[in-house]
């Protein structure tokens, strides 16, 4: 039987995922760089001239009186500060700009987001097939059944990893976080290079029976106590 895998459902989600944060992050952060904190700027910058030139005339108006431009400028600097500024406007911190340019510009957007739209392209075109002559197709090439030499499992109860070898020793990752189906291939692979230890379901035959022993082995060898009479 031809055994073909294809790209895990729960792999796609979060890589998907992932690449709309990162895209999502990207954006927030240039928008913050490019538009907020310069606005925010300018409307610091604006607030304390007008209130430097406000204080500046209400101190000039208790030694003298005002011109009429004076006092035009006067009330036109209390009108905006009034209508334009609730409170004193707080310009970005030294560290806001440069955060928002390297965490989240370039980072999330100009980093993160290609990488992560390229993992989650190039995992879906990878493919795994194991053809009915024992021949492997990977992500690399096709090895022949004769080629196969061993598929190493000491990942594979930890990480769901296991690595299949050729005969030149080149190694090849089957990830089964990646791929579905990963798990029926391992097992052929296991009857074929490690036969009698691994069970059907992939897992070490060893940790059946260790859990037997746990248990305090066959319940039927249990020793018996005669009751006296």
């Amino acid at each position: 039987m031809t055994i073909s895998t294809r790209l895990q459902p729960r792999y796609r989600f979060w890589m998907a995922l992932y690449t709309i944060m990162c895209l999502a992050f990207g954006l927030w952060g240039a928008y913050d760089y490019w538009v907020k904190y310069p606005a925010l700027e300018a409307s610091a910058r604006d607030y304390t001239r007008l209130k430097n030139r406000q204080d500046e005339l209400a101190a000039a108006a208790k030694n003298r009186t005002l011109s009429d431009d004076e006092t035009k400028e006067y009330e036109a600097a209390k009108a905006r500060l009034t209508a334009e500024f609730a409170e004193p406007p707080t310009p970005p911190s030294g560290f806001d700009k440069p955060f928002q340019l390297w965490g989240y510009v370039i980072g999330c957007g100009v980093v993160g987001f290609p990488w992560c739209a390229w993992l989650l392209a190039s995992a879906a075109r990878k493919k795994w097939t194991l053809h009915e002559d024992g021949s492997l197709d990977t992500p690399q090439g096709t090895i022949s059944a004769e080629r196969l030499t061993d598929i190493e499992m000491d990942r594979w109860m930890s990480k769901s990893i296991a690595v299949v070898k050729d005969a030149d020793g080149r190694e090849y990752p089957l990830d089964d976080y990646k791929w579905k189906n990963t798990d029926k291939i391992v097992v052929e692979l296991c009857r074929r290079f490690h036969p009698g230890q691994w069970t059907d379901e992939a897992r070490p035959v060893d940790e059946g029976k260790d859990a037997d022993d746990a248990k305090g082995g066959d319940p039927e060898e249990a020793p018996t106590t005669e009751v006296s009479r």
